[in-house]
């Protein structure tokens, strides 16, 4: 009863809490960038990450699916608790190395790209690094069996056809 009425009583004082519940769909929605738990830009025409993003010290999802991002910037290595990252459906053919200091990473969903190959370092996410996901992309057998080799923990998906529904 006592936290209900402390609760009460800082709402009524204008003081923000953080949702980590919260689904943020618009940079326009954050008030301040540590409440941001889950954020999904998609299709919203971004050729790149806004830098806002990067201020996001407790982010944990981001979905960028369905934008026009051809690489992501080296700065994404700066969202330490990230477990979650959608960048499905943008025309990326590369990653960044610092990529691999994500070390709370457990999904990384790349459908309908244009990623075949990883940087080297990307072997330091196989402990970590639960589901990768590559159905529709380009990949040739022998790159299947490289990516295979470097994370051999990690369930991937490469031909399953996807009902995500987007």
């Amino acid at each position: 009863m006592r936290s209900l009425f402390l609760m009460l009583a800082i709402m009524a004082a204008g003081v923000a809490t953080a949702q980590p519940g919260r689904i943020y769909k618009s940079l326009d929605e954050v008030t301040n960038p540590d409440d941001v738990y889950i954020l999904r830009l998609r299709g919203k025409r971004l050729k790149t990450v806004p830098s806002v993003v990067f201020k996001m010290a407790n982010l944990r999802e981001l979905d960028l699916r369905g934008n026009r991002l051809t690489s992501l910037p080296d700065s994404i290595a700066q969202l330490r608790h990230l477990e979650k990252l959608e960048v499905s459906r943008n025309p990326l053919s590369v990653l960044p190395n610092e990529m691999s200091q994500l070390s709370q990473l457990r999904e990384l969903i790349l459908w309908d790209t244009y990623m075949v190959d990883f940087p080297a370092t990307f072997e330091m996410l196989d402990s970590t690094l639960e589901v990768l996901d590559l159905r529709s992309c380009p990949i040739h057998p022998d790159e299947q069996e490289a990516i295979s080799k470097m994370l051999p923990s990690v369930k991937k998906l490469w031909d399953q056809a996807c009902n995500c529904g987007y």
